[in-house]
């Protein structure tokens, strides 16, 4: 019905420019409110992707798991044992974020039941930036030497990744020498469960 009128009116001759105008602020109105419709999405897809690129930290200590922390932090290896039984691998890492827990839940990882978190504790070995590398290959060494069991299916990924970092590391003729040689150490012991050929270990750095 609009448009019939309006070609009626502009047939006779009359100057259509209010119905134009009209049209013309209805296009712009709808324009800038589509505008306002996908640019809200935007901005709150934006948003939720901030907060899922920030880092989680783990939950409060229930007094149970405090006291691990604090026996294996003072205490000997018995306690690590426990503290890494109690809360796992991905506890040990999470809650070495914090400072105060960091060489604890390094040296506990080498009770860890699994190598879930071979690649981080690698990263620490390898990275040349922690005081406390040759401490965390040392862990890497003592996880390796436990004895054999199956593997989970869900740790051969990571296993492989942390084989693969420390081989390249051991390889590595301008590394430090010391963590050079526990990397070697660690290696051997590990390609017992097939992460890494025992051939292609170096042997540059074994006592002649």
């Amino acid at each position: 019905m609009r448009r019939g009128r309006v070609g009626a009116v502009a047939g006779a001759g009359a100057a259509p420019a209010v119905p134009f105008a009209l049209a013309v602020a209805w296009a712009i109105t709808a324009v800038s409110a589509c505008g306002k419709r996908e640019g809200s999405p935007s901005a709150l897809a934006l948003s939720g992707g901030e907060n899922t690129t920030e880092e989680v930290r783990p939950e409060p200590m229930d007094p149970r798991e405090a006291g691990a922390w604090a026996h294996a932090k003072d205490g000997d290896e018995e306690d690590r044992m426990r503290l890494a039984d109690l809360v796992g691998c991905t506890g040990l890492r999470e809650r070495a974020l914090d400072p105060q827990w960091h060489a604890t839940a390094i040296h506990a990882m080498a009770f860890c039941g699994d190598f879930s978190e071979l690649p981080w504790l690698v990263s620490l070995g390898t990275g040349g930036a922690d005081p406390l590398a040759i401490d965390a290959l040392q862990s890497v060494v003592d996880l390796a030497a436990r004895p054999r069991r199956a593997t989970d299916p869900e740790d051969a990924e990571e296993l492989g990744e942390g084989c693969r970092a420390l081989l390249a590391f051991a390889r590595d003729a301008h590394g430090p020498k010391p963590r050079r040689v526990v990397a070697v150490r660690a290696l051997r012991m590990l390609s017992e469960r097939g992460c890494v050929k025992a051939a292609d270990v170096p042997t540059d750095l074994d006592a002649k």
